[in-house]
């Protein structure tokens, strides 16, 4: 059952980042007060559809059990059934028949009973099924209802707020994110508030890198797992690296990229892609950046101190957006990635193609870094040929996630 929500793991305070060695970028006091103001209605809005999306969430978990029941024969994870709710009785009915027919054929065997059985657990397997999909279309529709809460919501979920131009936005308005910024500081316990915008960039977090499993399929039918992710934040500006491997359908790229995509894997001893399906290493950067907050004009991830050969990708800013892209590695970049060499954002102004001033730069931790980056090369050499052909069909360009 999808959320609106998001919840973050808890965040790990760390001494300070590279950005403090620069000054407030000189626009942060605007972008954030703008960014409080939009977000009282945008935080109103999400709580009213958590508000509607909670029940249909119970439901959709209590239905994942009594699927899960159904298909153990088991119904002990699931007493009481409620005889009120037509899918829990005919559940419930079900249960019983079944047991009844099982005696029977343990008295006397009889190819009948089994296949009574075997249609009987189909039906009702059906039954919950369709009972689960309607629920989902319901929360389908709830969350299809604000056609913008989609595109605004990341933008104030988990963010640290300007308390007064929350308050002044707020007017009266009962929501949460209203009725907190006007506690005073130690009772304040939902969300995070600053009285002067300029203390955001006090306010630093990262994490190591994650450890990276298998490619799988999640619960909601896509590719998931065979990646790891480096996270740095400072104030509402929070970048993420995910380096995992590139998958793309094999007639939709140009021969030039064929070639580079088998000259990468050879160089790091990578083989195995298939008739339909090719990969190769890439990394996947994100940040929230829709608005200069200095005047910048690019963004650029890099190794080192930002010299121009260390670019590993680079962006315009203030698109309105926030930055999302997907870079295939050269092999010089996945070793130096693998030799544990730190990954930098920094925003340039006046950049061109070659170079611009820094106005500042963020570093992600290196932390678990190497040995993350080389499970998942590792990875990628012997077992992901065999899992892309176990668990994937030939269907378009994807990736992990």
């Amino acid at each position: 059952m999808r959320s609106a929500i998001v919840a973050l793991p808890l965040l790990l305070v760390t001494a300070p980042l590279h950005a403090q060695d620069t000054a407030v970028p000189s626009g942060l006091a605007a972008v954030e007060r703008d960014r409080s103001t939009m977000c009282v209605a945008v935080m109103a809005r999400l709580d009213r559809l958590n508000e509607a999306l909670s029940p249909l969430a119970a439901r959709s978990r209590r239905l994942a059990t009594i699927a899960q029941a159904v298909a153990l024969e088991d119904r002990r994870g699931v007493e009481p059934l409620d005889e009120n709710d037509p899918v829990e009785r005919r559940v419930r009915d079900w249960f019983v028949t079944d047991a009844a027919l099982a005696q029977r054929y343990v008295a006397q065997p009889d190819g009948n009973l089994l296949a009574e059985r075997a249609a009987g657990r189909e039906t009702i397997k059906a039954t919950v099924t369709r009972a689960i999909t309607d629920v989902e279309t319901r929360a389908d529709s709830l969350l299809q209802s604000d056609s913008t809460l989609a595109e605004e919501a990341p933008r104030c979920e988990g963010a640290i707020f300007v308390r007064a131009a929350v308050l002044e936005a707020c007017e009266g308005d009962g929501s949460p994110l209203c009725d907190e910024a006007a506690l005073p500081a130690s009772e304040v316990r939902r969300y995070r508030f600053v009285d002067d915008p300029a203390s955001m960039w006090d306010i630093e977090e990262m994490r190591p890198w994650t450890t990276p499993g298998p490619l799988r399929v999640n619960a909601t039918g896509q590719l998931d797992g065979a990646r790891t992710i480096g996270y740095a934040r400072i104030g509402n500006v929070v970048v993420t690296a995910a380096f995992s491997p590139l998958l793309r359908n094999r007639a939709d790229l140009t021969p030039e990229e064929l070639a580079t995509f088998q000259s990468v894997n050879d160089s790091l001893g990578l083989t195995g892609s298939g008739a339909d399906l090719v990969f190769t290493p890439a990394l996947g950067v994100r940040a929230v950046l829709p608005h200069a907050l200095a005047g910048e004009d690019t963004y650029v991830v890099h190794f080192g101190e930002g010299a121009a050969e260390d670019w590993v990708w680079s962006a315009r800013a203030s698109t309105g957006e926030s930055l999302d892209a997907t870079i295939p590695l050269n092999a010089t970049q996945a070793r130096r990635l693998s030799a544990g060499e730190a990954l930098s954002f920094t925003a340039l102004s006046g950049a061109d193609d070659t170079a611009g001033e820094p106005v500042f730069t963020i570093e992600l931790s290196n932390v678990g870094q190497a040995p993350a980056i080389d499970a998942l090369l590792g990875y990628m050499a012997t077992q992901l040929p065999a899992d892309l052909t176990r668990l994937i069909q030939p269907r378009g360009s994807q990736g992990p996630g």
